[in-house]
């Protein structure tokens, strides 16, 4: 059972996030009693409305910047923070990460080292930005602080979406937060429904971003696979589904560096697929040894409840390559072999 919710935003709203703020949201809550909201008929302003879980509460104490705050209701009271924050301007996702980034523990970001943390997921006809960022803690930790970020993009309107819990927390309820996040309807102003797209090009007096970098790589694509939704964050894009309608997204990239190295790729990935993160002792669970164009790489292979992922590191003296499938643990597992194969395919054009 979902409740819902509606709530109106004054017309002028400007939000200004501070680091007192995200030190707030960071924090748990009481346990609140739901409210509803009417919507005057002469209003013309934002509308924010949802449909809440039966297990997720209202929070009272709205911040200035919020449309809304909830949190979960658990055995031992509520836990974590779950916000609708709408921004009258298109926001950077950089600003954001370091916004919340700095409280757990993170060097700040830049567009280089922030695109690989980035991904895009769709729910129900809408296209969010979907980032997570685990706290900088001790790897024995069992269950890291987490901030998972859902933003989604308006003309001149950002809505970000913060749910700020312990991993596991995070992971039970992701299912919840999807469920949250697809029942939301955004209005900017009266009977003008908000539409998502992708984020707007920089503006000029910014710099542009770097340009794709040349690919010094050749690989045999199995007959199977079709080319997927091109990106201008990476090098190809690939994709194979079943009569099933269960599908997997196969990408190559590449970024300066070595993006925080194999063990942090690794938690990322894996808790993409709801698996704990691990340290670097437990590596091996999940890693081992393959050779990419004639060089020493990883072969990263996790299965989790649901989806699986594959994956081909390359690190090299400037840079990093990373040949990555993703999808249903099923059609994975039977993908494994033609992933293998096209991961040992890859050879340099200059050879």
């Amino acid at each position: 059972m979902f409740i819902p919710v509606k709530r109106f935003l004054g017309a002028s709203l400007k939000i200004l996030v501070s680091s007192y703020f995200v030190l707030t949201f960071l924090s748990c809550s009481e346990e609140s009693s739901i409210q509803s909201y009417s919507i005057p008929s002469e209003y013309e302003g934002p509308i924010v409305s949802w449909e809440l879980p039966d297990n997720w509460g209202e929070n009272l104490d709205l911040s200035g910047p919020m449309a809304g705050s909830f949190h979960v209701k658990t055995k031992d009271g509520p836990q974590g923070r779950i916000g609708v924050m709408p921004f009258r301007e298109l926001v950077s996702t950089v600003d954001v990460a370091n916004m919340f980034g700095r409280e757990l523990g993170y060097s700040t970001f830049n567009e280089s080292t922030l695109a690989p943390l980035v991904q895009e997921k769709k729910i129900g006809n809408r296209t969010f930005e979907w980032l997570v960022l685990n706290a900088k803690s001790d790897p024995a930790f069992s269950s890291p602080r987490t901030a998972l970020l859902a933003l989604l993009r308006q003309k001149n309107e950002t809505w970000l979406f913060p749910f700020i819990a312990d991993q596991k927390l995070i992971m039970k309820e992701s299912e919840n937060f999807v469920q949250f996040l697809n029942s939301c309807t955004l209005r900017s102003a009266k009977n003008k429904p908000i539409i998502a797209r992708a984020p707007s090009p920089p503006s000029r007096s910014r710099k542009p971003p770097p340009p794709i970098p040349q690919n010094p790589w050749t690989w045999e694509i199995p007959s199977t696979w079709k080319k997927g939704k091109p990106s201008s964050m990476r090098i190809a894009s690939l994709k194979v589904s079943d009569q099933n309608g269960s599908e997997l997204d196969i990408s190559v990239t590449t970024f300066p560096g070595d993006v925080g190295g194999l063990l942090a790729n690794v938690n990322r990935w894996i808790g993409q697929i709801e698996l704990s993160p691990i340290n670097q002792s437990s590596l091996e669970k999940y890693c081992s040894s393959i050779t990419i164009a004639g060089q020493a790489g990883h072969l990263v292979e996790a299965y989790g409840p649901k989806e699986a992922v594959l994956a081909g590191v390359l690190f090299l003296e400037e840079e990093s390559w990373f040949f990555k499938l993703l999808g249903n643990r099923t059609l994975a597992e039977k993908e494994k072999e033609n992933f293998l194969s096209f991961i040992k395919s890859v050879a340099s054009k200059s050879n």
